[in-house]
């Protein structure tokens, strides 16, 4: 990162940030192509990895990309605030973000198990609950859930200082 002095290394604050994020863009390949969806999410900490959960339909042109090419880069932000400049200070004119990005690989979930881990993570985190539920395995076998795996992920923040 070029601008060290706004680079977050420590992992807590980036999971921290994490926590105050609910959109994910998760950027793929189509033929040479970059695509890019916004995609609420749930995520988890193994040690220092990041997991993100999401969850879609079977069909459509993210599911057909990701089976025939599964690497993806992920990129969040959060606080979105817009800092004035002035007529005597343009350049001051900035956006306050703090952002955590990374890359990974998508590994669909195959069981219901899984599955229902993930979305309760999804549940958790976008509900901002502790509250955990039981899914219909029906409905579990019709839904597509996957995750990815940030094993380095790393943060940005802008301060108002």
């Amino acid at each position: 990162m070029r601008r060290k002095d706004r680079e977050v290394t420590d992992l807590n604050q980036i999971f921290d940030i994490v926590s105050r994020c609910s959109v994910a863009h998760v950027g793929m390949t189509d033929h040479g192509k970059p695509y890019v969806v916004a995609l609420n999410f749930g995520y988890e900490r193994k040690g220092d990895s990041l997991i993100l959960y999401f969850h879609s339909a079977y069909e459509g042109r993210k599911m057909e990309i990701l089976k025939e090419n599964p690497s993806v880069y992920v990129q969040m932000n959060c606080v979105d605030e817009f800092i004035s400049g002035s007529h005597e200070n343009p350049c001051a004119f900035c956006w306050r973000y703090d952002s955590v990005m990374g890359a990974g690989v998508v590994e669909f979930l195959e069981t219901p198990e899984e599955k229902a881990h993930a979305l309760n993570c999804m549940i958790r985190h976008l509900g901002k609950t502790e509250d955990s539920f039981q899914f219909p395995v029906e409905k579990l076998k019709r839904t597509c859930v996957y995750r990815v795996c940030i094993d380095a992920p790393t943060g940005k923040h802008l301060s108002l200082i």
